[in-house]
């Protein structure tokens, strides 16, 4: 004998989907309009392109000059300036989503996510996760326009998933350390070090291990497979995105509580 559900029981099944789109949708128009209307932040997503447009015609014109002046071809190392470019917006991204974080939390907006239906966990989550997938795509779109080393998608798609956590890593840090905006440009200033992880890879052992807690070195490993496997890699470069995350949420936790 053939069961047959009610009518309604497609419908009731899509209605949190739809709904859960629904809050995405406007969490990230409200999350555009706010960076829409800070000069700052207007600015912030465009970075990572300039960046590369800029490394395009830059490199080359430097390659050939120290070539010239010191026998070193930088363009022998673009994979190495690609695995850079990856991560760009991860950093840039997440600093934006750190300064709303920020301006949510001096607004007292942070403060009522725990009476939403999602929870302070689900809007944060949902909020950094928009800014992580940002990053991700716009990694990915980044190095085909910085059009040097060796075009690898397989390869770029993981190294701008590794670039896409650091969004979340970053927004984090900032919310959970910095006190406002003016603070939160010094902290970005000692974060700028992590941009030198990457060229940990040309470094024998024991100095490279110094390198291995942060994920950018993992992503510059899995671009140039110099020392690991790639599925190694990209595991160790996802691995320590979710320790430092965590780690991040936990501070951010009591900062606000």
């Amino acid at each position: 004998m053939e069961s047959r559900e009610p009518a309604g029981t497609d419908q009731a099944r899509t209605e949190p989907i739809v709904g859960v789109s629904r809050n995405l949708a406007r969490l990230a128009a409200a999350d555009i309009r706010m960076l829409a209307r800070d000069p700052l932040l207007a600015f912030i997503p465009f970075i990572p392109f300039l960046a590369a447009f800029v490394l395009r015609f830059a490199v080359p014109l430097l390659s050939g000059f120290l070539e010239r002046a010191l026998g070193f071809r930088l363009l022998d190392w673009a994979d190495l300036v690609r695995a850079v470019v990856l991560l760009f917006p991860g950093m840039f991204y997440g600093m934006a989503a750190g300064f709303l974080l920020l301006d949510d939390r001096d607004d007292g907006v942070s403060a009522y996510w725990g009476v939403t239906p999602a929870g302070r966990a689900g809007y944060l989550g949902a909020r950094l996760g928009l800014f992580s997938a940002a990053a991700f795509l716009a990694g990915v779109l980044a190095a085909r326009a910085l059009g040097l080393g060796r075009p690898d998608l397989g390869r770029e798609l993981g190294a701008a998933a590794i670039g896409a956590a650091q969004a979340a890593f970053f927004g984090l840090f900032l919310a959970a350390f910095a006190a406002d905006k003016v603070e939160g440009l010094s902290v970005l200033k000692a974060l700028g070090g992590l941009d030198l992880a990457p060229l940990a890879v040309l470094l024998a052992l024991p100095l490279r291990i110094a390198a291995w807690p942060f994920p950018q070195y993992w992503a510059a490993e899995l671009m140039l497979g110099r020392n690991s496997r790639s599925g190694i890699a990209l595991v160790a470069g996802l691995g320590t995105s979710a320790l430092w995350i965590a780690a991040l949420y936990g501070k951010y936790r009591k900062r606000i509580e």
